[in-house]
């Protein structure tokens, strides 16, 4: 790895599984980048429909530093620490083989992690649909409370690719949350975080994906296993679990319980939420008392999320009033 203070080398890294429709696009945000000292590192994880045959071709005719990796079948998880192996890069970002980048997107995260020597940069995305209708836009800003946690997945970033490696971060072969096995302990453990006031990642909300069609309940997801294999993680490597922590985790209880009680019934949506508090009076034991459950805390999280972690430590007796009335709701 040659590193070039001024113009260091960026690696994008790029999972794929049955991706035709949306591959191309995906592949020409990134040769649109105004910043050009890109790697691009492609990673076919086994796909069975022409997706293998179009990175092939598409690699042959760019005039773009792509790398394609074809592999058997083995998860995103596996494709993307695959991605991290091949990678050459001074600089690693993610991008979802249904995504794409604003064109400045590299430029302004590379110049953001150059000018503050941050380990990880952190930015904002928006939810366009197949529509081309904009659901959702996410800004994050430097100065609030939430600022760094708010993108827990690990696209809109880019990392430090010696501080990715030399920590051996990689992610979790889960079905849910792999992402977080990998963001936190490095957002936690980096010398310095930086928080960009921008939004260049494009998170599409396609309506034929996974995550939008699959059923919408607890059966088969392997929550608890992610959770605790992360909060293990973190301890392995000697992370102090803060007061922040200790709120990321009570967040992510609420919502997985929010998330499957759409599709669960009202006995199993019950037991969850006594399960899971059974798990953080196991693993957080002073999660009642947390001090980032307020209406109005923490600054730069969602109202609504925010809300409902006030709701689920401070007032149970509402929560699963709202638990309930949530799940109907959504029949």
């Amino acid at each position: 790895m040659s590193f070039s203070s001024k113009n260091p080398l960026l690696s994008v890294i790029v999972p794929v599984f049955n991706s035709e429709r949306y591959l191309k696009r995906c592949l020409d945000s990134v040769a649109a980048q105004s910043y050009k000292n890109i790697e691009l590192v492609v990673i076919d994880d086994g796909s069975t429909d022409s997706s293998p045959e179009m990175l092939d071709q598409y690699a042959a005719a760019s005039s773009l530093n792509m790398i394609v990796h074809h592999q058997p079948n083995a998860g995103a998880a596996h494709a993307r620490n695959a991605g991290i192996e091949i990678s050459s890069g001074d600089y690693i970002t993610f991008l979802d083989n249904d995504d794409w980048l604003d064109q400045d997107f590299c430029c302004k995260l590379v110049q953001e992690a150059l000018s503050s020597g941050a380990d990880v940069v952190c930015s904002g995305y928006r939810r366009p649909d197949d529509r081309g209708v904009t659901g959702l836009e996410v800004v994050t800003h430097p100065n609030e409370e939430w600022a760094k946690y708010i993108v827990g997945a690990a696209w809109a970033k880019i990392y430090r690719a010696s501080f990715v490696k030399d920590g051996g971060y990689s992610f979790l072969d889960t079905n849910i949350d792999e992402d977080l096995y990998f963001t936190i302990p490095i957002i936690e453990q980096a010398n310095r975080v930086s928080v960009l006031p921008y939004c260049g990642y494009n998170w599409f909300n396609n309506s034929g994906s996974v995550s939008n069609t699959s059923q919408k309940t607890s059966s088969g997801l392997m929550f608890e296993e992610t959770i605790t294999a992360i909060l293990m993680e973190c301890k392995r490597r000697g992370i102090p679990i803060s007061a922040e922590l200790e709120h990321y985790f009570i967040r992510l209880v609420v919502w997985f319980l929010l998330y499957t009680c759409r599709g669960d019934d009202s006995k199993t949506s019950l037991h969850n939420l006594c399960y899971y508090k059974c798990w953080l009076d196991k693993y957080i034991p002073n999660w009642r008392h947390d001090s980032y459950a307020k209406v109005g805390h923490p600054t730069g999280d969602g109202v609504s999320n925010r809300v409902a972690v006030w709701m689920f430590a401070k007032h149970p007796a509402l929560f699963r009033i709202v638990l309930s009335a949530y799940r109907k709701a959504s029949f």
